[in-house]
């Protein structure tokens, strides 16, 4: 396949990775008796348990050497990125509100795009920075009714979401010879650990208060929302620019209010659809400037 065959199928990837992640408020609304801890921690342990399927099916026996021929210090911060990431984004959200994490959660492209010279040696073309620009004023058009200031831990935890995704993407990039997947499983049980934690000590209920319903929610959860979508955004970060790559994903802001309509009918305020109509413009301008004007390595 040519260079612009598997950029193709790589965005296409991605996009189909982000639909697959903007379904999380759905599972979320049909467990409201759970809280963010359980909820947190099953869908991080399914999602290890299935990934960890996948990769002995396509590593079989050679598997440990996939996480041999890993340096040790891309298996540790990216699978630790993936499960801080989690625990901080449940434990800000019980801090300040929704609309300051999403908006503080926007800056995701410029902090990708501040580290990827030094992390992936991609230089993002202008339009990326842009890109990420307009993308961020898209957020901010979406959250201005809901955007109130919270207290100053929940606050600085909240930027822990958009660093720490930033880091998986940049990592998924810089090693994307080797099978990324590997770390995000270990992610997904060290997430389950810290979430357990958390729960036994400061939670309302611990994570084994989970009937057999509820299990079977988080079940598909762990797998449709955030495996499959996981392999998906893998596949891609292949092939597309880190900048491009957590661009796409902000397109999670659009897809939501979808769902959220077409579901169960709640139709999305007009700032959410000016909002995510700015966020496709970025979108649109960042593939672009990932087609004709690739990024330059260092």
């Amino acid at each position: 396949m040519t260079g612009q065959g598997n950029k193709a199928a790589g965005l296409t990837f991605v996009v189909l990775a982000t639909v697959g992640w903007s379904l999380s408020g759905l599972f979320v609304r049909l467990m409201p008796e759970l809280n963010g801890w359980q909820i947190n921690a099953w869908r991080g342990l399914w999602l290890a348990c299935s990934l960890l399927v996948w990769l002995l099916a396509i590593h079989g026996r050679k598997l440990l050497n996939e996480f041999d021929r890993l340096p040790f210090p891309a298996i540790l911060i990216s699978s630790f990125s993936f499960a801080l990431g989690t625990t901080v984004y449940v434990t800000s959200l019980t801090l300040v509100n929704t609309a300051a994490v999403s908006v503080i959660g926007a800056t995701s492209p410029l902090i990708t795009a501040m580290l990827s010279p030094w992390l992936t040696g991609e230089r993002p073309h202008i339009l990326s920075w842009i890109s990420a620009l307009i993308a961020l004023g898209g957020m901010g058009v979406i959250a201005q009714h809901g955007f109130a200031s919270g207290n100053v831990l929940g606050l600085i935890l909240a930027f822990g979401v958009p660093f720490t995704f930033a880091i998986q993407t940049l990592f998924l990039r810089r090693y994307r010879e080797h099978d990324m997947m590997t770390t995000i499983c270990a992610g997904g049980f060290l997430s389950f650990i810290i979430a357990s934690l958390a729960s036994t000590f400061i939670g309302p209920a611990g994570v084994f208060a989970v009937g057999r319903d509820h299990m079977l929610l988080l079940f598909a959860m762990g797998v449709v929302q955030l495996a499959v979508p996981l392999i998906f955004y893998g596949w891609g970060a292949r092939s597309v620019p880190a900048v491009t790559l957590s661009l796409i994903v902000m397109l999670d802001a659009v897809f939501n209010p979808f769902w959220s309509w077409a579901v169960v009918g709640e139709m999305p305020e007009f700032t959410s659809l000016v909002g995510g109509a700015i966020i496709l413009g970025a979108v649109t301008l960042s593939i672009i400037a990932a087609q004709f004007f690739p990024a330059k390595t260092a």
